[in-house]
């Protein structure tokens, strides 16, 4: 304790060998089954233990973590070698259906405003805690209801990465309607619309920003070592009014304030993709009015009376 007291530093001297000695076990066992010379060259190789243990000093350890309840086999394998494992130990999580009902509610709820990201750290924690509970419900009804129980979750990651990096990128997407190609494009964001995952980037085929569904995207075919912006990218000017309080109104990335009231605002958006602009004007609804350029604004008059005589047709 003096030493301690002084350099405010643990060290071996500072360690109750028997006790950490149990302790490492009980981590050795728990995560799978070890042979007693597997055990001997762990506590061998310890920085700071460097000593075998007899079979005898084993057993007494081994009757140290049942006494406190943990429950330890012995099995052998095909290799006729005996292995010692804990199958059960007082330490484990466990939750009642009812909690379990109650942690799903949870989940549903705020997944609903995550983003890629934090949905990916959400799934990698569960997957965590599922290991702890000695509940194959728990688990199993947290994939049915998360978004990424059909998808690629290393491929997600790297397109995470790629887009955090701004790279240039040639991926094998599987096209709904010419089948498997290769889509270069300039990597921007992961992101979700209602309820699917899309890549979205600059593509070079169409010389406009687009979105990639995740579940077409089979792999990264190659990273681009340098980035060539395409040319003649085709960009355009939108403005719009939204009834909205300005304070409220989350505005993209290619997005600005015109003008601003206290119940409205005048916003102008520059995309290169119209159809993703069109997608973004509609889920306002009757909230947005488009005010430029003419030609869209009347393509998306036009748009809005099809939608509109498709519910009275007939």
């Amino acid at each position: 304790m003096k030493e301690f007291i002084k350099n405010q530093k643990v060290t071996y001297n500072l360690m109750s060998f028997t006790g950490y000695k149990a302790l490492l076990l009980f981590q050795l066992l728990t995560d799978g089954p070890k042979s007693y010379e597997y055990i001997c060259e762990y506590f061998y190789n310890h920085p700071y233990l460097r000593e075998k243990i007899s079979i005898d000093t084993l057993r007494v350890y081994i009757n140290s973590l049942k006494r406190i309840g943990c429950e330890v086999k012995r099995t052998r394998g095909d290799d006729k070698i005996s292995r010692y494992m804990i199958t059960a130990h007082p330490f484990e999580l466990k939750l009642t259906p009812e909690q379990i009902q109650s942690v799903i509610k949870v989940y549903k709820s705020i997944v609903k405003n995550m983003d890629i990201k934090e949905l990916l750290a959400m799934e990698k924690f569960f997957e965590k805690i599922g290991t702890y509970i000695k509940n194959e419900d728990f688990i199993n009804d947290i994939r049915k209801i998360s978004m990424l129980r059909d998808v690629d979750k290393q491929l997600l990651t790297e397109l995470i990465d790629c887009c955090d990096k701004k790279e240039q990128i040639v991926i094998l997407y599987n096209s709904p309607n010419s089948g498997e190609k290769n889509i270069e494009l300039i990597a921007d964001k992961v992101d979700v619309s209602n309820g699917k995952i899309y890549l979205y980037g600059l593509g070079f085929e169409y010389n406009q920003y687009g979105s990639f569904l995740l579940s077409r995207i089979k792999k990264i075919s190659e990273i681009k070592l340098n980035k060539t912006i395409p040319e003649n990218l085709k960009e355009f000017k939108i403005v719009y009014e939204l009834e909205c309080e300005p304070e409220k109104i989350q505005l993209g990335e290619n997005e600005k304030f015109v003008k601003t009231f206290d119940n409205k605002a005048i916003i102008e958006m520059n995309t290169s993709n119209e159809f993703l602009a069109r997608q973004k004007l509609l889920e306002y609804g009757p909230l947005c009015k488009v005010l430029e350029p003419e030609n869209f604004k009347n393509d998306f008059i036009i748009l809005l009376n099809d939608m509109k005589a498709g519910y009275y047709c007939g």
